[in-house]
């Protein structure tokens, strides 16, 4: 892989022939930036996260990274330079240090550096046994929002080019949340970030956002620039959004 852009160009997809859950999708994402991916349940974000891991192939179109298209990536080097965050992150009965490095062998400094970067150090740190410190089964020791920051900072480890984040901050609170998006942010020109995002708010910082709807790329831009279209997609999204949270607060 050249580097860590992402292009989809005109693709199209269906399950079952005949039905196109994608058509003639376009998106162009710059290496190290931000981006986010947000629609209604079956807009079709999944099936573009399952394309660009190579889970199915286009029907037409291309996806390319790195100006290669990612049927022609050996396979060692398209999941070196890919990472996925998932939405339930899978953690072992082992310590903190174990669970980001996975078993690769990694020198403290790259773990410790990846935290960081996800902004887990500070609560690994304050554990009584820093990154030593075991976990527990599934990570019970944790909180649903620092397991998914020890998630990330896993994926960060391996130092990929790409980062995908699928839902990743769909059911963390909102202070947690606010330190996700922050983190993401600050991956900005060492990593490319994309988010599938039902949570919108983890995405306003980014540089373009993409917005689908019923399979079709309906609108994109950043977020001043979406919410500033009347009627649009993204602006009802986030207002709903923002009615539903305020109702849930006590």
């Amino acid at each position: 892989m050249g580097d860590g852009s992402v292009v989809l160009d005109a693709v199209t997809f269906a399950y079952r022939p005949g039905e196109p859950v994608l058509h003639a999708v376009s998106m162009t994402m710059h290496s190290g930036g931000f981006f986010g991916i947000v629609g209604h349940t079956g807009a079709g974000k999944s099936t573009v996260l399952a394309l660009m891991l190579r889970y199915y192939a286009p029907d037409s179109g291309t996806i390319s990274m790195g100006g290669v298209p990612v049927g022609r990536l050996g396979e060692t080097g398209f999941r070196e330079d890919l990472a996925l965050v998932p939405q339930e992150p899978f953690l072992v009965a082992d310590t903190v240090a174990a669970n980001i490095d996975m078993g690769r062998g990694l020198p403290r400094e790259q773990i410790e550096a990846a935290a960081r970067q996800a902004d887990a150090h500070d609560f690994v740190v304050a554990l009584e046994n820093g990154y030593e410190t075991p976990l527990g089964e599934g990570g019970a020791r944790l909180s649903a929002g620092q397991k998914q920051l020890v998630a990330i900072a896993r994926a960060l480890a391996g130092r990929p080019r790409i980062l995908l984040l699928d839902e990743a901050t769909s059911r963390v609170d909102s202070d947690t949340e606010r330190r996700l998006a922050g983190a993401l942010a600050s991956l900005r020109g060492r990593v490319t970030v994309i988010a599938i995002a039902h949570r919108l708010s983890t995405i306003r910082a980014a540089d373009r956002i993409f917005v689908l709807s019923h399979g079709h790329l309906a609108e994109s831009g950043d977020h001043a620039m979406l919410m500033g279209m009347q009627g649009g997609i993204y602006q009802r999204l986030t207002r709903l959004q923002r009615l539903s949270d305020s109702q849930a607060d006590p």
